[in-house]
């Protein structure tokens, strides 16, 4: 946890009025004498990270992560973890373990006690993918008893693939079967994922609730312990479990050992059961293209479900900055500066005091770490660069073009660890990942004694000069790191190591121990560091040093796009930044050309999840598909958070004629949900629904407007409502005024030389969308004013005095409705009384010239008098403001077409004219 506390002062709101500033020239001014400022507060804690996978977890406040102004005392700080258990006192730099029987959104509370001052109180919020805790029933799948009676079961049994490029990949297969099983007969095949130093095994995948283990609850009761293992063992499936020897070889060469293991498990097999494969992170590359393999040579492969689980069908993410530290420093060997670093001599190698370093470029060397990393480097040491020609390319096109395993209508599924809603991880693109500036301070001893030995004693005695004459060596750090940038090129590393001396107490110099590196992202990168999908965390990688973990201020990535995991448009579309954060939910499966090729998906909630991490919901879904006699899971939560960006609506005619009947459905929305009709006014109609389609009959005594409604739920007890207005029959004309024989409501003033002064705006409902000039009507009963139309509006010209009538009608698809009759009193307003001046053309094009009525010479003085000119658009923001030069026209060609007011200012005397703007 962080926390901030500070006072700070802003200008009071009526510093200006108040007397308390002045302003001169876009100056501010404290006046002499006067406080113009207020004293506000700021105040908040909030935890480091957004989101916590598990059960139990380690909440601690250091004191050097609170940052305050202040001078009083903190005694006490107290929290609600809203874990049931309400505040609790807690000691700051000592965790705090705070156990979460379920998931979902926590609030944290926080309160502040200074001694002697304020209470102050904080609010923030987490996210917890609720995990069980272990210690429920042992999973069935217990890894006891490999071999029967039969001899049909194997454990860590070797087998060999055919070769591919001139290589063999070999693989150790477990088969354990499901309780009653005597011989191998519903096998679920797990292929296993990316494991360089081959720590996961059979017992890491039944026994472990850690990303890629079986062994998660799957009742949402936290006193019901029902894992997964147990639910596919219930399911009846034989376990298979492929172990690569070598995960970092060619993917062809392990997908060539698995369709091996097919081969194999079908002879195997007794009975009629198909075959399930499920492959996790590059085991759904390798599965996918076993199966598709096999398909192409005309082999039978026997299965009925291919899943993939978080696989980099697009490309895996490992941030370039990290990969650029790795090769940075594994090209550099340390060197002895010499007199002042006119000589260098190389002493010893860094990955040899390092040996993780040699881990780390060879795997990012490997075959299969090259045909994965959508972006990838080249290089050690200083010539570490971008490499534009990967493995990757060409391996993503071979895979893309071989397609989806289809043999005898084989289904093809999905479980993405990225968020349903598309958020992106808690940072932004470009931001520092990594920043070290540390400055360490060597011992006089070793300074000025130990590295004058090591010259002394045989590498050059020169050295000892400048470490003799040194009163002061530090050795210094600088390691930048970001996130990748959105298409730019920029600086994303910069590495150095160094010496700082200060030679003679004043002169300051620097020698390099490793030479200073920078790298650039390419214009053409995509931020997919921060981007939504399966994650991982450094400490995965690497357990860090307690000092080292201040540096490190994103500890997450993006390992897994979303956009990848559900290979979004087959490998063929191109990628956008878009598509990085989009939403892609069961409920809305995205659209051609990016759709994705799977028959069904999981993704999760509000936010990403660890990389191939079984939970409750996904293993719950997966299981539905597993289920033979439910073999279609559906998952979403949707309607939390992401509703507006799935494009969902109510799809059908705007109105319907008379008692027709017409059929209404929600577009986009998955074939598995089913909405929830209504319609109101609830009485006036006859509904038939069948799954998502409605038809929609109206009763024959009803007109009007009336409301459909679609209510969708979702798996997390929410559901949102999605309405459509349409309009049932002819259209209706609004807002009628007196007709004849009444007294007319509206007045207006009499216009000379036919100005177009005034003007009516008439509309309707019931109108068809697109309604144009061309479908209304509009027809003068009286002769004594002239009009114009424009689109939904008439301009009256009432060039005569008395009553004035006209008709309006107006169709939509259903006919024309019934005329409306408008009636309105054009009056005198003459000099002295209503508006004095006229303004013309109006509608206008580019120019409007304004004009007195009276052409008197004591009005045209006051013409001459007009001393300011505002014309406002709708929302009464000042466009064109004139108050110098002639004040008789006024340029309008740059606006745009619509309505606008134009205020005039004579003397103490101001009126406001209607422009029609018209091009």
């Amino acid at each position: 946890m962080a926390a901030q506390y500070y006072t700070y002062q802003q200008y009071k709101t009526n510093a200006v009025s108040n007397g308390d500033v002045t302003v001169s020239n876009d100056r501010i001014y404290d006046v002499a004498g006067r406080n113009p400022y207020d004293t506000k507060t700021i105040f908040g804690v909030a935890p480091l990270k957004k989101q916590l996978q598990g059960n139990t977890f380690s909440f601690k406040l250091p004191s050097g992560l609170i940052y305050t102004n202040t001078s009083l005392t903190l005694s006490q700080v107290q929290m609600d973890f809203d874990d049931g258990n309400g505040y609790q006192t807690i000691t700051l730099n000592t965790a705090k373990n705070v156990t979460y029987s379920s998931g979902g959104e926590k609030e944290l509370k926080v309160k502040f006690v200074y001694s002697g001052g304020p209470t102050l109180y904080s609010h923030s919020k987490i996210w917890v993918d609720y995990i069980a805790p272990q210690g429920g029933p042992l999973a069935r799948f217990s890894g006891n008893g490999f071999l029967n009676q039969n001899g049909t079961l194997w454990f860590n049994n070797p087998v060999t693939g055919n070769p591919w490029n001139g290589g063999n990949a070999t693989g150790r297969i477990t088969i354990e079967l499901a309780p009653g099983h005597t011989q191998l007969t519903k096998p679920l095949i797990v292929v296993e994922g990316f494991d360089p130093d081959n720590r996961f095994n059979y017992f890491s995948l039944i026994n472990s609730q850690e990303p890629g283990g079986l062994e998660v609850d799957l009742d949402p009761n936290p006193s019901n312990f029902y894992s997964l293992n147990e639910a596919i063992e219930d399911e009846g499936y034989d376990l298979v479990f492929i172990d690569y020897v070598n995960s970092t070889d060619y993917i062809q060469r392990n997908a060539y050992m698995v369709e091996e293991v097919i081969r194999q498990i079908n002879q195997l097999k007794v009975g009629n059961e198909k075959n399930v494969v499920l492959g996790m992170s590059m085991g759904g590359l390798v599965a996918r293209y076993a199966l598709r393999d096999m398909e192409i040579n005309s082999e039978i492969h026997d299965t009925k479900l291919y899943i993939s689980h978080d696989a980099p069908h697009q490309g895996a993410n490992v941030p370039l900055g990290f990969q650029a530290l790795a090769r940075h420093l594994y090209g550099e060997e340390i060197s002895i500066p010499i007199l002042l670093s006119l000589i260098d001599f190389d002493i010893v190698s860094l990955p040899s005091l390092v040996p993780d370093l040699n881990n780390g470029y060879n795997l990012l060397q490997s075959p299969a770490a090259q045909q994965m990393l959508t972006y990838q480097l080249q290089g050690a040491g200083a010539n570490v660069s971008v490499n534009n020609n990967t493995l990757h390319d060409s391996f993503s096109t071979e895979l893309s073009n071989m397609g989806y395993p289809q043999q005898n209508g084989i289904r093809n599924i999905a479980i993405a660890n990225g968020s349903e809603c598309g958020n992106p991880l808690g940072f932004n693109a470009y931001d520092t990942l990594v920043d070290v500036n540390e400055t360490v301070d060597l011992p006089f001893f070793i300074t000025n004694v130990a590295l004058a030995f090591i010259n002394l004693a045989g590498w050059n005695p020169l050295k000892s000069i400048s470490s003799l004459l040194s009163t002061n060596t530090d050795i210094k750090v600088q390691v930048n790191v970001k996130a990748l940038p959105n298409q730019e090129s920029k600086q994303i590393y910069k590495g150095k190591i160094f010496i700082r001396k200060a030679v003679l107490g004043f002169i300051i110099i620097h020698e390099d121990l490793i030479d200073q590196k920078t790298l650039n992202s390419s214009s053409s990168m995509l931020p997919l560091d921060n981007a939504n999908g399966g994650v991982y965390n450094i400490d995965t990688f690497v357990t860090l040093p307690p000092e080292f973990n201040s540096y490190v201020l994103e500890r997450e990535f993006n390992f897994i796009p979303t956009f990848s995991s559900l290979d979004i448009g087959g490998g063929n579309q191109t990628i956008n930044y878009l598509d990085l954060n989009k939403a892609y939910s069961p409920l809305s499966p995205p659209k051609s050309p990016k759709n994705t090729p799977f028959d069904n998906f999981f993704t999760n909630e509000l936010s990403s999840e660890q990389h191939i991490q079984f939970t409750l919901n996904n293993g719950n879904w997966l299981i539905e598909e597993l289920d033979s006699d439910n073999n279609q899971g559906f998952f979403s939560c949707a309607s939390t958070d992401c509703t507006g960006t799935l494009n969902l609506k109510i799809l059908g005619k705007e109105n319907i004629c008379g008692t027709n009947s017409e059929a209404y459905s929600v577009g986009n929305l998955s074939s598995l949900v089913n909405p929830n009709w209504s319609i109101s006014p609830s009485g006036d109609f006859t509904l038939a629904t069948t799954g998502n389609n409605i038809i929609v009959t109206p009763n024959s005594n009803f007109t009007g407007n009336a409301t459909l409604r679609a209510i969708i739920s979702t798996q997390c007890g929410d559901f949102f409502t999605l309405t459509k207005k349409i309009w049932i029959g002819k259209p209706k004309i609004n807002n009628l005024p007196p007709g004849p024989g009444q007294a007319p409501s509206n007045t207006f003033c009499q216009t000379y030389n036919y100005e177009p002064q005034n003007s009516i705006t008439v509309d309707a409902q019931g109108l068809d969308y697109g309604t144009s000039n061309s479908d209304w009507e509009w027809t003068p009963i009286t002769n004594n004013f002239i009009y114009n139309t424009y689109k939904n509006k008439i301009n009256i010209i009432p060039h005569q005095l008395g009553t004035i009538v006209f008709t309006v009608r107006v169709k939509n698809s259903c006919g024309w409705s019934v005329p409306a009759i408008f009636q309105y009193l054009v009056t005198d307003c003459g000099p002295g009384g209503g508006q004095q001046f006229r303004v013309s053309p109006n509608p206008a094009t580019s120019t409007i010239n304004i004009s007195h009525k009276n052409t008197s010479s004591e009005f045209i003085k006051q013409l001459d008098d007009i001393t300011q000119l505002k014309l406002y658009d709708f929302s009464s923001t000042v466009l064109i403001e004139k108050r110098n030069g002639s004040l008789k026209t006024l340029n309008i060609s740059r606006l745009k077409e619509g309505i606008y007011y134009l205020e005039i200012t004579s003397g103490d005397k101001t009126e406001v004219h209607k422009i029609v703007v018209d091009k």
